[in-house]
């Protein structure tokens, strides 16, 4: 049992392993980041459109049509395609034994295949000419789904791979730590490159669309589009002086809108990502191998699945609190609630979004230290409850904050800064703003800390499951999160368009950078920016205190699991394994993990841990669900002489030496 320290049921990796393996996570994030353009660009070629509706206009009734029946077919036929493709790649990746390993296979795999998919959107998009639209459909649909599958091989080994790589709680729970600073390094950097760098008209020329406006029957504004993909450099003010002067018009210019923009930055997305994806593989390249893939039983069959979802709650807990958290979090941070929050309330969006959007970096970095801390001493479960109820608490004052907000009251605006017409900086912050921030970047730091706890935690639900069944399914388990986690957040388009559009009178489409604000508005910012992950969290603190996987328990089961695997590589049956050791008693004593004992520098005696006020709540609210067990090695049961490997006989002589 190679790699092992404390005992021969811990399995630790090096630090720069841990600190490697969650740009896994970051080599998606960059697709996903970049999802929202490339898609933007093809469904601009397959309609003429950016959208059903462009600023409050609605576009011609063919365009409108095709862009609805899009929206309303592919998405969940896609969302269909991967309820059936999830499973089946778990179960293909259980089952795959290489010379190249389990999970690595499918990082290569799934990244290559990411690529290929923005590759087909993007350039043979171009190839198709105008009068095959058909063609243009069906390339962008299997590019589509390339890009699904792709994101899913690649995604799972996230938390797959987890359980390979390590057992040790505190070495899991710095996956937050190191997957916060893999997400500055791809969605924040993908972001910034794409709204910010490339917006320089002196690096990307930008693109122009323009429409030609008028109210048709029934009140309408219908736009016919004129003019497209302009990337000629040419004075876009000499288009526009061509125009019919006694015709209404609509413009759409950005670095987006160009053929340019695309040409940077497809080949920074697929580099970026594959420099990832080999430090992700190079972290792993070590554990990866069959002696660390849990116990040595045959992998679960398709027909096993729905056992598994029966059997193993603790997933079903865990999904059911993550899903909703992840959706909630969607539509609270979705461009559309940023535009409503920054732009249509405080009026000064481009000033406001990208200062907020790094202090909350700043709070994360905080929050995912003490997160990481207080996972690591005392279970993922423990972080997981502790910074839910921070992050509604802190909720509870930006929920009063916006609802103290009025558009006539300066006082209740957030404000930062302002530049004078010298040119002149002068900060403007008023206490509203710095509530505001207090607030809101606690919670929001909070509750990204919850949210990255739950990655190790289905590695914790794969152990469990070993331990349960006997079989070894980070494939499945991981997919299982994947799907749960992508068809709940798949319902944030509904929800923004539920609590927006609908809830606000005469809104007909969601905000967009230079919506003014409309009466309706604010209770809209509430709804979908404070009472629904405020709402989720709820949900969240009720699954915790069913979810039964706590620090100690996880200690119990992974010593199980290795004594169990031990006998098992020594030639005995899983199911005779499984009857021999089912509790902790039974486990000898060199299978169970002692953690160190804490010493105090100055006295040199063993620190004692005072229970804090936190402690207390969590032990009232949370531990009733957990079961008791008895004490390590009191009831023993040896593995018998013909089951042991010369391994497990060096470690019988060492017990026996001491």
């Amino acid at each position: 049992m190679a790699n092992t320290s404390g005992s021969a049921a811990v399995n630790r990796a090096k630090q720069w392993q841990i600190a490697l393996f969650p740009f896994n996570n970051a080599a998606t994030n960059v697709y996903f980041a970049f999802y929202n353009y490339f898609v933007y660009w093809a469904v601009l070629y397959l309609t003429g459109s950016t959208a059903a509706s462009i600023g409050g206009v609605v576009v011609s009734a063919t365009i409108a049509i095709a862009v609805s029946t899009f929206a309303s077919l592919f998405a969940p036929l896609m969302r269909i395609f991967d309820g059936i493709t999830d499973p089946i790649l778990g179960g293909i990746m259980d089952k795959t034994r290489s010379k190249f390993g389990k999970f690595r296979p499918f990082m290569v795999i799934g990244n290559v295949m990411l690529a290929i998919s923005i590759l087909v959107m993007m350039v043979a998009f171009r190839w198709v000419p105008d009068t095959l639209s058909w063609l243009r459909w069906v390339v962008y649909i299997v590019s589509y789904i390339i890009y699904v599958l792709g994101y899913t091989c690649q995604c799972a080994v996230t938390k797959a791979g987890q359980t390979c790589l390590t057992n040790d709680p505190k070495q899991r729970s710095q996956f937050v730590i190191w997957n916060m600073v893999g997400m500055i390094g791809s969605i924040v950097l993908v972001n910034v490159m794409a709204g910010g760098v490339l917006t320089n008209p002196a690096i990307c020329q930008k693109g122009l669309i323009i429409y030609e406006t008028s109210v048709a029957d029934g009140g309408f504004t219908v736009a016919q589009l004129i003019e497209k993909w302009t990337d000629a450099k040419i004075d876009y003010s000499q288009i526009i002086a061509s125009l019919d002067a006694s015709k209404t018009y609509t413009y759409l210019s950005g670095a987006s809108y160009g053929a340019q923009f695309y040409n940077i930055m497809v080949p920074f997305v697929i580099i970026v990502s594959a420099i990832y994806t080999v430090m992700a593989v190079a972290a792993i390249s070590e554990k990866d191998k069959p002696e660390f893939w849990g116990v040595a039983a045959e992998p679960a069959k398709m027909k096993d699945y729905l056992g598994i979802i029966k059997g193993n709650k603790e997933i079903r807990w865990l999904v059911l609190s993550s899903g909703l958290n992840k959706l909630a979090s969607t539509v609270a941070t979705s461009g559309t609630v940023a535009f409503l929050v920054y732009g249509c309330l405080m009026d000064n969006y481009n000033g406001l979004f990208i200062p907020f959007y790094a202090l909350c970096f700043v709070f994360m970095g905080i929050f995912f230290l003490w997160g990481s801390k207080t996972a690591g001493e005392k279970g993922q479960k423990r972080g997981v409850a502790q910074f839910t109820i921070f992050a509604f608490l802190f909720y509870i004052g930006v929920l009063v904050l916006l609802c103290l907000w009025k558009q006539e009251d300066p006082a209740t605006h957030l404000s930062l800064y302002s530049i004078d017409e010298n040119g002149g900086f002068h900060l403007t912050i008023n206490f509203y703003t710095i509530l505001f921030i207090i607030f809101y970047g606690c919670g929001y730091g909070a509750f990204n800390c919850c949210d990255n706890l739950t990655i190790p935690m289905v590695a914790d639900c794969t152990d469990y499951e070993t331990y349960r069944s006997g079989k070894y399914v980070p494939g499945i388990m991981g997919t299982i999160f994947s799907l749960v986690d992508k068809l709940i957040s798949s319902l944030q388009t509904l929800l923004l368009q539920v609590f927006i559009v609908f809830l606000v009178p005469g809104l007909n489409a969601l905000p967009a950078e230079g919506t003014k604000y409309m009466d309706g508005m604010q209770l809209s910012a509430i709804i979908c920016f404070c009472l629904l992950p405020m709402a989720a969290w709820l949900v969240t603190t009720f699954c915790m205190t069913r979810y039964g996987l706590s620090g100690k328990r996880l200690q119990e089961i992974q010593a199980v699991n290795s004594v169990r695997k031990a006998a098992v590589n020594g030639g005995m049956s899983m199911e005779e394994a499984m009857k021999t050791w089912q509790t902790v008693d039974q486990v000898p004593v060199m299978f169970v993990h002692h953690p160190a004992p804490k010493i105090d520098k100055k006295t040199g005696q063993v620190k004692v841990q005072k229970e804090n006020v936190l402690d207390k709540i969590y032990a009232k609210i949370f531990t009733k669900h957990e079961a008791v067990h008895a004490e390590p090695s009191t009831n023993v049961v040896d593995i018998p002489e013909e089951y042991r490997t010369e391994e497990v006989k060096a470690l019988y002589e060492a017990a026996n030496q001491q």
